[in-house]
């Protein structure tokens, strides 16, 4: 049995980070989640480098990321799933996490700030992946009666992650904002202390984000209560599941993540849970692309009802997996860091 111990964690973790390095592109992003649309960049890169600020990471890697982010950084202030397409609030809230783990350039963060701002219901407190339905339809080639009424709903995953971004922002300048995210994110937390998604399979990565967002904002009680609910999913062997996996990297980081923010020590049921996690690495440094997202018809607002879903094709109603295993891996460092660090 491998040892969990700090040395391990470290090792996994510098490994880890090995790996997401050395698949950087030359113009300093990473790439991943093929689509009808080509694969994603600057999405990915926001979540990639948050991950591994997250993590301690520092140096040319990080600075690069930076450079290109703010290089692409869109009129209106956001980011989009790559440059040709239209700002969306997850991917400028991964970019402004990002550049708020950096320190850098504050014009930049106030400019994403104001633009994420323009997602959120101001009555709700709900965030919309697109709020205006004009961009994503000029996009797709789709005339005006085009329905995308569940692209801009308000969705609890992208809401918890924006608000976790304006609270990140210096000087409380959008603390408003997060605290109005809070208030659309709590009530909709299930019975059991979890949340469910829009665009992700399993509950693990909204109830990652919205524990994420009450962290940041100090609201202990939902954290401690998605712990509960985290534990309660936890296999016998002491890594976690996913729809498709009978263990899921992806699901235990983001669990074991959980666990964490809500102060369980490294002891039971954390330590199983790493040791899990650290067997799963592979021998390149990566773990298993896992991470399975979900593409919705852009008119189906309650994707849990929606049947016809296909595995890694193209177009919507389909599930697609980060091929390049970049996602999982970064929330795998992520984990392995703030266990480091506890």
């Amino acid at each position: 049995m491998a040892s969990t111990g700090t040395t391990s964690i470290e090792q996994a973790m510098s490994r880890g980070v090995e790996f997401l390095l050395a698949r950087q592109s030359q113009d300093g992003l990473w790439r991943e989640y093929e689509t009808l649309a080509g694969e994603a960049s600057d999405w990915p890169s926001g979540f990639i480098g948050a991950q591994l600020n997250d993590a301690g990471v520092r140096g040319t890697a990080i600075d690069r990321v930076a450079e290109a982010l703010l290089r692409r950084q869109h009129r209106d202030g956001g980011w989009g799933y790559h440059h040709e397409v239209p700002s969306d609030a997850d991917s400028t809230a991964w970019g402004l996490t990002f550049l708020a783990g950096t320190g850098l350039d504050r014009n930049a963060m106030e400019r994403a700030g104001r633009c994420l701002k323009q997602f959120q219901n101001p009555r709700t407190g709900g965030v919309s992946t697109y709020a205006d339905p004009s961009p994503i339809r000029r996009y797709l080639h789709a005339g005006p009666r085009f329905d995308v009424r569940g692209w801009c709903a308000s969705h609890l995953e992208v809401t918890a992650t924006a608000g976790r971004a304006f609270a990140l922002v210096p000087n409380g300048r959008f603390r408003r904002e997060a605290e109005l995210a809070w208030q659309y994110v709590e009530p909709r937390r299930a019975p059991d202390g979890g949340w469910y998604s829009y665009w992700w399979v399993d509950r693990h990565y909204p109830t990652s984000q919205a524990v994420a967002l009450a962290d940041v904002l100090g609201r202990r009680e939902p954290v401690t209560r998605a712990a509960a609910w985290a534990s309660s999913e936890q296999l016998r062997d002491g890594g976690w599941g996913a729809t498709g996996f009978a263990r899921s990297a992806f699901a235990t980081a983001l669990a074991l993540t959980v666990l964490l923010r809500a102060g369980v020590p490294l002891d039971d049921p954390v330590r199983p849970g790493l040791h899990q996690l650290i067997a799963l690495q592979q021998p390149d440094g990566g773990w298993p692309g896992q991470a399975s997202m979900r593409i919705p018809p852009p008119a189906v607002a309650e994707p849990e009802s929606y049947r016809a879903w296909r595995l890694d094709g193209l177009g919507t109603g389909v599930i697609v997996h980060d091929q390049h295993r970049l996602f999982t891996t970064a929330a795998c460092v992520s984990l392995l860091g703030l266990a480091a660090g506890g």
